[in-house]
C-alpha cells in the first residue's frame, strides 16, 4: 500500500469524556504537528503519582482530531491509518464510531477506515489516549501519539500492509538467492486476474534480479506469493558495510497497477554455534553493545528521526556495534538509523508478562494482547538487517515457573510471523523456528541449536 505521511493539522486538547459529539472540538484545542508527546509539556509536581519514573509528571487523558477528505472515487480503494507509536491505551473514532484500539504503547498498529467512511464529505479521525492510569511505567513512556502516522492507500485488491518479507537463504562475494514472500488480499467481490511484478534494485535504482508471477485471487481471499531471486555480486550487510537494497512489488490488472510498494533490506547471513559463536556472512562476530530507552533526553518521548539518527551515530564512534532497546519494541525510525549507519539491533518485546511492575501498566492487558503484539513487532522488523536477534522479555519473574516456561516457549515459537528468526530463549539456549505453523508446543524445532 502507498503511504502518506499523516502528521500534519491535528487539533490537541487534555479531556476524559468519552461522550463528546462528533465536530465537537473545544476553543481550547490547538494544533500540532506529530509526533508529539503530550507528557513533556506537563509541570513537574512533587506529588506527582508517577514520582521520579516520569519526571514528576502526570499522565492524562488526552484528544486528537484531524479531519479527512474522502471523494466518492475512494469508495473503490482501500484505506488505512498506521499509528508507529501510541502511548497508551489508544481509541481511534472515525466519525464518532470506534474503529480500532491498542493498549501497548510502543506496538505500531493499523486502523481499517473503509466501514466508516462518508464518501464526497468530510471525516473526523479522532484518537483518544487514555494514559490517565498512574503508575504505569518505570521509565519515563511520555504520551499521545509520541511516534509517526501515516494514511494508506490501496486499490481494493492490494499487497497487505507489512506484506512484503525478504529473506536472505545464502549469500556470498559471488551471489546471493533471495527469497521473497508477498501477501495480497482481494476485497472485490469477484474474482480477479492479477500479476504480481517483484524487482530488487540497489541503492542507484540498477535493476538487479525481476520476477512476473501472473495470480487468480478469489473474491474475499488473501494469498501469499513466494519467489526466489539470485543476485550477482551482492553488497553484504554488516556493521562495516550497511549496504541497503530495496524490494519494489507491483501488483497489475492487465496494464494498471493497482498497489505498490517499497521495501529496503539488506542481504546478510547469520550463524550461530555453541564452536564458532555468533557470525555474520561467515565472519565471527564480537557485539559491543548498549541498552537504551526510546525517549530522547530533554526533548521527551517524541519521535524525531535527526534524533535517532544522531544517537545510534554517537553509539557507534563511541566504539559500540550493538544496541537492546530497553524494555519495549524498537521504533520503526531507528530500525532505519541502525540499518544505514550498521548497528546491531537486540529487540525487546516486553518489559513485563502477567504480572505487573506497575498499577496499570501493561501486564493488565498482557494475556489478552501479547500475540498481536510480538506478531506486530516481528513483522515490523522483518525487512531490518540490523535486527539479529529478539528477547521475549525484561527480567519476568514468572519465567522460573512451569506455566512461565510453557509462555516463554509460546512467545518464541507459537506465532506464524516469527518463523526464520534467531529466538533468544535465555541462558544458553537459543532456537531457530523454521516453520509457519499454529502449534504451541513446537518439539524439536525451538531446541534444535543451529
Amino acid at each position: 500500500m502507498i503511504e502518506k505521511n499523516y502528521n500534519q493539522s491535528w487539533k490537541f486538547w487534555v479531556d476524559k469524556d468519552a461522550f463528546a459529539l462528533v465536530w465537537d472540538i473545544p476553543e481550547a484545542a490547538r494544533n500540532v504537528t506529530l509526533p508529539h508527546d503530550a507528557m513533556i509539556e506537563g509541570i513537574a509536581k512533587a506529588d506527582s503519582r508517577n514520582q521520579g519514573s516520569t519526571g514528576y509528571r502526570d499522565g492524562c487523558v488526552c484528544n486528537y482530531v484531524k479531519l479527512l477528505n474522502v471523494s466518492e472515487e475512494d469508495k473503490n480503494k482501500t484505506m488505512v491509518l498506521k499509528f508507529e507509536g501510541v502511548y497508551m491505551n489508544a481509541f481511534v473514532f472515525v466519525n464518532g464510531q470506534l474503529a480500532g484500539k491498542n493498549p501497548f504503547g510502543y506496538t505500531t498498529f493499523y486502523v481499517s477506515l473503509d466501514r466508516f467512511l462518508k464518501y464526497g464529505e468530510e471525516n473526523e479521525i479522532r484518537v483518544q489516549v487514555r494514559n490517565g492510569a498512574m503508575t504505569n511505567s518505570r521509565w519515563y513512556s511520555g504520551g499521545g501519539i509520541y511516534r509517526d502516522v501515516y494514511l494508506l492507500v490501496s486499490d481494493l485488491a492490494h499487497i497487505i500492509p507489512e506484506g512484503v518479507q525478504i529473506k536472505t537463504e545464502s549469500a556470498d562475494r559471488e551471489y546471493a538467492v533471495l527469497n521473497v514472500d508477498t501477501e495480497l488480499k482481494n476485497r472485490y467481490h469477484t474474482s480477479m486476474k492479477l500479476v504480481l511484478e517483484t524487482q530488487i534494485e540497489d541503492g542507484a535504482g540498477n535493476v538487479l534480479a525481476s520476477n512476473r508471477a501472473p495470480v487468480v485471487l478469489f473474491e474475499g481471499e488473501e494469498r501469499t506469493l513466494s519467489c526466489r531471486l539470485t543476485v550477482d555480486n551482492p553488497k553484504l550487510w554488516s556493521e562495516f558495510t550497511p549496504e541497503m537494497y530495496y524490494c519494489k512489488s507491483r501488483l497489475y490488472q492487465k496494464e494498471s497497477v493497482l498497489d505498490e510498494d517499497v521495501s529496503a533490506f539488506g542481504i546478510r547471513t547469520l550463524q550461530l554455534d555453541s564452536r564458532r559463536g555468533l557470525r555474520v556472512n561467515g565472519r565471527p562476530l564480537k557485539l559491543r553493545g548498549a541498552c537504551i530507552h526510546h525517549d530522547s533526553g530533554l526533548l521527551g518521548a517524541a519521535t524525531y528521526e535527526d534524533v535517532q539518527y544522531r544517537q545510534i551515530r554517537l553509539l557507534k564512534e563511541a566504539g559500540f556495534n550493538a544496541v537492546r532497546m530497553a524494555h519495549h519494541p524498537i521504533a520503526p525510525a531507528m530500525l532505519r538509523a541502525c540499518d544505514e549507519l550498521g548497528m546491531y539491533i537486540m529487540d525487546e518485546s516486553f518489559d513485563m508478562w502477567n504480572r505487573c511492575k506497575s498499577d496499570y501498566d501493561y501486564g493488565l492487558y498482557f494475556q489478552e494482547w501479547w500475540e498481536k503484539d510480538i506478531t506486530a513487532m516481528v513483522r515490523k522488523d522483518y525487512n531490518h538487517p540490523s535486527v539479529i536477534m529478539y528477547s521475549v522479555g525484561n527480567e519476568i519473574p514468572e519465567i522460573g515457573t512451569a506455566h512461565g516456561a510453557r509462555l516463554c516457549q509460546d512467545l518464541c515459537c507459537k506465532n506464524k510471523s516469527i518463523g526464520r528468526y534467531q529466538i533468544y530463549i535465555g541462558g544458553d539456549q537459543w532456537g531457530i523456528c523454521r516453520r509457519r505453523c499454529d502449534k504451541s508446543d513446537c518439539g524439536g524445532c525451538l531446541r534444535r541449536v543451529e
